[in-house]
This record gives C-alpha cells, structure tokens and sequence, in this order.
C-alpha cells in the first residue's frame, strides 16, 4: 500500500510517469512505486469514440464491428490456413473482377473443402484457386485456368489437378464450359473481324457435329477454330500469336486443326 506522505521528505505531492509507469515525489524525486497502474485500456479512447457498436474486449481477442475475433497468435493452424485461403480467393475475386455471388460460391467450396481436411499434403494457394475456378465454371463465368495462375506461382497442372480433387471429394455437380463462350473473348484478343468470328462460330458448330474433339479441353477446342478460321478468311495470325491469346499449345491446336480441314 502507498503510504500518504512521502516517507523521505514528509510531503504528500505525488505525480505518475507516464513513461515508467512511476509514482514519484515531486518534492524530493523519490520512487514510491512501479508498474501499478494500467494507463493504456486495451481498446483506446478513440476506437471507442469511434465504434457504432458495442466493444468487447478480453485478452487475445479484438473488437470490429460489434464483434469479437481472435487475435492471430490464439488461432489453430487449420484457422490461419482459412484465414489465408479466404484473403487468396478475395484478391483473385477482385483481379479478375468476379461477381459476389461467385466470390460467395467459391468461399463456400473452399470451406466445405478445408472441413473434409483436402487441405492436408497441399498447398492453401492451389486449393483457394481451384475454388474459384470451380465457382467459375458452376455460373458459366468464362475463365480459363491461365486467366487465374498469371499472377501467381501455381501451375496450371497443379491447379487443374487440385480442381478435380475438389471436383469429386466434394460431389460438385459442374457441367463443361462451352466453348462458344470463349470465342468473343479470344477473338477480341487477337483482334479478329465480325466475319471471321462469325466463320468461328459455324466451324464450331460443325466440330460439334462431327465429334471430332470430344473431350477436349474448352480452351483447345476454341483455339483451333480460331486458327481454322483465320486460315479459311484469309486474316493472317500468327500460330504464336493464337497461342499467347488462348494459352494453348501451337502443336496442340494444330494437329487439331488438319482433322478439322480434311
């Protein structure tokens, strides 16, 4: 207990040091306690001039927006790994200007999958990617996996691969992208006419019929009736030129392409 007198000069004028944490005679300057006082609340004074919500503050844990989150060094692994994963998928969301109702899709997918533990010998990134991807193509929003590795350091193989994990473990019920979608958005790569575009879609049409290209990816098919078509309209582009727009092999779509014209 702090007597009321200074026991060194007998008077009773004290001040606290904010800096020390210090109880001090002002008169002689002796230290009549330490560490005694807490001066800095958890939440400061202006957080809680500025909250519209209530604030609830323990140890380890925050306050925003009314509610109570835990600070990063309380979390499990499996949480920080959520935490990371969810920030991935909102970043691509946002570089590859997605809708919400995408955004909400994809989180789900990845939350379904981290509670199934698919998370356990892979990489958070690839497993956050191949959920968009996936919510991608269960809306019918034309992205190729080169759309979404561009930026990043995953593979398309590893990508691809993680996405067909998601794929079956979860039972996501997803239909094949259609190439026809793709077509306006390559074509406006490679700066192609209204005529040739249309040439495009009718050789599509025409693959289809024939069953050439079953079960070939959506990227490929489009690619080598792109090629196809700027051949047969006599608009000259660049096998390197088709490759960089589509993301597809130049051998690739032209093998495809001598089974289209024969």
């Amino acid at each position: 207990m702090m007597p009321n007198n200074c026991p060194e000069c007998g008077k009773a004028d004290f001040r606290f040091m904010n800096a020390q944490s210090e109880i001090v005679c002002k008169n002689c300057g002796l230290v009549l306690d330490e560490a005694c006082v807490e001066i800095n609340p958890y939440i400061s004074e202006s957080v809680k001039k500025r909250a519209t919500h209530p604030y609830l503050a323990r140890a380890g844990t925050k306050g925003e927006d009314g509610k109570v989150f835990k600070d990063i060094w309380l979390l499990s692994t499996k949480e920080r790994n959520i935490n990371q994963g969810i920030a991935k998928i909102i970043h691509l969301s946002g570089s590859l200007n997605l809708p919400k109702y995408v955004l909400d899709e994809a989180k789900i997918i990845f939350n379904e999958a981290m509670a199934l533990d698919l998370a356990t010998g892979r990489d958070i990134i690839s497993l956050s990617y191949a959920s968009v991807y996936s919510a991608c193509i269960i809306h019918s929003i034309p992205k190729i996996a080169l759309e979404l590795i561009t930026y990043s350091s995953i593979t398309k193989k590893k990508l691809m691969k993680t996405y067909r994990i998601l794929k079956n473990s979860l039972g996501l019920n997803i239909s094949p992208m259609d190439p026809l979608d793709l077509i306006p958005r390559f074509a406006s790569k490679l700066e192609l006419s209204p005529k040739t575009i249309t040439l495009a879609n009718e050789i599509l049409v025409e693959i289809n019929k024939r069953g050439i290209m079953v079960g070939k990816r959506p990227e490929t098919i489009v690619a080598t009736t792109l090629y196809v078509a700027c051949k047969l309209n006599n608009e000259y582009r660049t096998q390197r030129q088709v490759a960089n727009a589509t993301g597809v092999l130049e051998l690739t779509f032209r093998k495809y392409a001598k089974m289209v014209l024969e």
